[in-house]
């Protein structure tokens, strides 16, 4: 090595050169040769690394006769003679140059598997009186007070650090009246400062977006100190799965994952109080969830149900593009108790032109649901926009215009 530097920096640089004395010391000079030299060295040698691959030297034993017939397992081929001959005529190599093993794909098996399981990432179910009236569960903690307001603290509960056991968690307070239970907003004690983990929120707010304020869930607060990501299913890491090969029956197998800690009971502070999401704030760059409150609901309390446009085919302007600019995209209603929560209200857009007005009179209501009385009967959700959508006069015209052309 010292050779070939020596070479090359005797070809490079001449002793007599008079670009020597504006150059770098020779220990620098000789660095950067040897540092060159390396470089080509190891670019010509090959790599020292060893690459495993599949070769034709594959035991015979990986070789699955299933993979050239479906449903041959090697017992049947070992005890058919004829099946023997029929393999050695037509897959003369199948022994000595088999297919890669193939590791079956039961990711949809698994799916299907946990959908029929009550669907709780945070392993509360929800009572089955509360299931069928489409409310889910959620979970969050109280907050310590002191310790646990004001904007500094706040930041920390949203931004742990790297070396903390804390999770990200969502500060809010939990509020409003609840005849049924004997709390009163104006007392101070119907106030609970709570703290919900970031996971649950953009779990809803993936799955039901905007109208995620606009439904009722079974919030559980347990004590702040049991704040625990064993806890939350939804946000530990899932192991990937991995497979054994037996070959002695020529079969794969999965391997079960190690099983999850052991965690004791909690006893909930509060369980199953029926809430309403409200005051979401989203980061303005990250759109992740920054501050989210809680008012507690009851059956005599109106709760804003969004509005959902069907039979837009049926409407002359909007099967041509048109649309309804809504100057109210939710309505309040009151729902019975016992009846199920609806996901939302029907807006029916059958015969609907431009430029018509769409008031509360096209709304279809489900059984156990009302309007609010307070709501008036003239009340405006939109006008429609667009392209214009005639009627059968207009249509007449057209098609008198076009067989004049």
């Amino acid at each position: 090595l010292l050779h070939r530097v020596h070479r090359n920096t005797s070809r490079s640089i001449s002793l007599g050169s008079p670009l020597l004395a504006t150059m770098s010391p020779p220990s620098q000079i000789l660095r950067h040769a040897a540092r060159d030299t390396l470089s080509k060295i190891r670019r010509r040698s090959p790599p020292t690394h060893t690459t495993l691959r599949h070769t034709s030297a594959t035991p015979h034993l990986l070789a699955q006769p299933s993979h050239f017939v479906t449903g041959v397992t090697p017992e049947q081929l070992q005890a058919d003679a004829v099946l023997q001959e029929w393999f050695a005529s037509n897959f003369k190599s199948w022994q000595s140059d088999p297919e890669n093993i193939i590791v079956p794909d039961v990711r949809a098996e698994k799916e299907a598997a946990d959908a029929q399981v009550e669907e709780s990432s945070n392993g509360i179910a929800v009572p089955p009186e509360l299931a069928s009236r489409n409310i889910r569960p959620l979970v969050g903690y109280i907050r310590l007070s002191g310790r646990e307001e004001g904007s500094r603290n706040c930041y920390d509960l949203r931004n742990p650090g790297p070396n903390e056991p804390f999770f990200p968690l969502v500060p809010g307070i939990l509020h409003g009246s609840d005849p049924t239970q004997n709390i009163l907003s104006h007392d101070a004690s119907s106030k609970v400062l709570v703290k919900t983990p970031w996971f649950e929120i953009q779990r809803e707010l993936d799955r039901y977006h905007r109208r995620f304020t606009n439904r009722v869930y079974a919030l559980t607060l347990y004590d702040a100190n049991e704040a625990d990501v064993s806890y939350h299913r939804s946000a530990q890491n899932k192991p990937e799965p991995t497979y054994q090969v037996c070959q002695d029956t020529m079969t794969i197998t999965e391997v079960p994952p190690p099983p999850p800690p052991v965690l004791p009971d909690r006893t909930p502070i509060l369980e199953n109080v029926l809430v309403i999401p409200a005051d979401l704030q989203l980061h303005p760059v990250a759109h992740a969830a920054y501050c989210l409150n809680f008012v507690r609901y009851h059956a005599s309390k109106p709760i804003k149900l969004p509005i959902v446009s069907v039979n837009e085919e049926e409407s002359p302007a909007m099967k041509r593009g048109g649309f309804i600019a809504y100057t109210s995209k939710t309505i309040e209603c009151l729902v019975d108790e016992g009846a199920p929560i609806p996901e939302g209200i029907s807006l029916e857009c059958t015969g609907l032109r431009q430029k018509d007005v769409v008031r509360r009179d096209r709304l279809v209501m489900p059984e156990g649901c009302v309007i609010h009385p307070r709501v008036r009967e003239d009340f405006l959700l939109g006008t429609v926009f667009g392209a214009k959508g005639g009627g059968g006069d207009a249509d007449g015209e057209g098609a008198e215009a076009d067989a004049k052309k």
